[in-house]
């Protein structure tokens, strides 16, 4: 092969590759006058990270905020820069993509070029996920009450609708960035309290005041047969307006709960019993084994995917708590409170199915 058809080879490899570039941005095309200015670029915005030193009994909240390091609370001109910087790289990288060149050392810099720009816009986008994980932290403050064992996971989904919120948002409308990161946020963890309300996953321990709350409401349903309305929720409870607004969701969440089982019959550790008599109620009348069997699964079928694989990792495979947190990246502990956690909701699943 000649040395010209090696160069052209390289060539349409360097140009795929600027181009598959382009195509796997996750940012939607922003642009501002002064993209047209050859000579503009950006600053970038980096602070230097401070790390602690996390342990086993540090909190989730902490471990969070400590992870990949800490550094100040953003202005609005910084986030901005950011942003300018993020999109400003994806308009030079979709030029270099545009060109109509045939000359193997262009693409070759253009390829070259196109690296350096990514690692920019990653390194934009760290800034400003690590500097905003603190309003993560506030949007999961209101869902506190249900307990520390769920704190890891809204933290994680409100991770995921903060990096999501970077990649989507459009700095040149004017909108603060926190008001629309913070909807973001707050809408993906509803959405996901609401989705394990209804598979019965999450089992709660409400606040005072929502416990204030629904008595009211319970009472009030009662003598009336409709519900009250906030206005007499706040007389009846003493609650400022504001908070009962706020906590009535919830409230209307809470009451759309799984009830609780009449009694949980085995003591559960990490022992050699077999999933089947894990959950076996000693209360119902005798069905033949299969059939038992079968209702089992099919009540593991209606957890959530994580609890599903769990169950099958301990009690199918007949993998331990160490290699079963090994494969999620848990802790032994945690991995026992979602197993505990999910053998109670088949029993609850399994008793309503019986009940029927």
């Amino acid at each position: 092969m000649s040395k010209e058809s090696n160069e052209n080879e390289q060539m349409e490899l360097d140009r795929a590759e600027v181009r598959d570039a382009v195509k796997g941005l996750p940012f939607k095309p922003v642009h501002i006058p002064e993209f047209d200015d050859p000579d503009y670029e950006p600053g970038s915005v980096r602070q230097e990270r401070r790390y602690g030193r996390p342990d086993s009994n540090t909190q989730p909240i902490t471990r969070f905020l400590g992870e990949r390091g800490m550094v100040d609370i953003l202005t609005s001109d910084q986030i901005e820069e950011l942003f300018r910087e993020i999109h400003w790289c994806c308009e030079q990288i979709r030029r270099l993509s545009e060109s109509d060149s045939e000359d193997p050392d262009y693409w070759q810099e253009a390829l070259k070029n196109t690296i350096r720009l990514m690692q920019r816009i990653e390194a934009a986008e760290e800034e400003l996920f690590i500097a905003n994980r603190q309003l993560v932290v506030a949007c999961v403050k209101p869902f506190y009450w249900i307990g520390q064992i769920w704190i890891s996971d809204f933290l994680q989904e409100g991770s995921r609708a903060l990096a999501n919120a970077i990649r989507k948002f459009d700095f040149s409308r004017g909108v603060p960035f926190y008001a629309y990161s913070q909807r973001s946020i707050q809408n993906r963890l509803r959405n996901f309290f609401r989705d394990h309300i209804r598979t019965g996953a999450l089992g709660m321990k409400p606040s005072h005041d929502m416990t204030r709350m629904l008595e009211v409401i319970q009472k009030w349903r009662d003598r009336h047969g409709e519900d009250p309305s906030e206005v007499v929720i706040c007389e009846m409870t003493d609650l400022p307006p504001e908070r009962v607004k706020r906590l009535m969701p919830l409230v209307r969440q809470w009451e759309r709960m799984p009830d609780t089982p009449l009694s949980l019959d085995a003591v559960l550790g990490d022992s050699r019993s077999s999933l089947h008599e894990l959950v076996a109620d000693s209360h119902q009348e005798e069905v033949s084994a299969g059939t038992e069997r079968g209702e089992i699964w099919e009540a593991i079928g209606q957890l959530p995917e994580r609890m599903q694989l769990i169950l099958k990792l301990r009690f199918v495979e007949g993998r331990t708590l160490e290699d079963v947190g090994d494969e999620f990246g848990l802790t032994r502990a945690r991995i026992k409170q979602l197993q505990d956690e999910a053998l109670h909701k088949v029993r609850v699943l399994l008793r309503q199915t019986r009940n029927r």
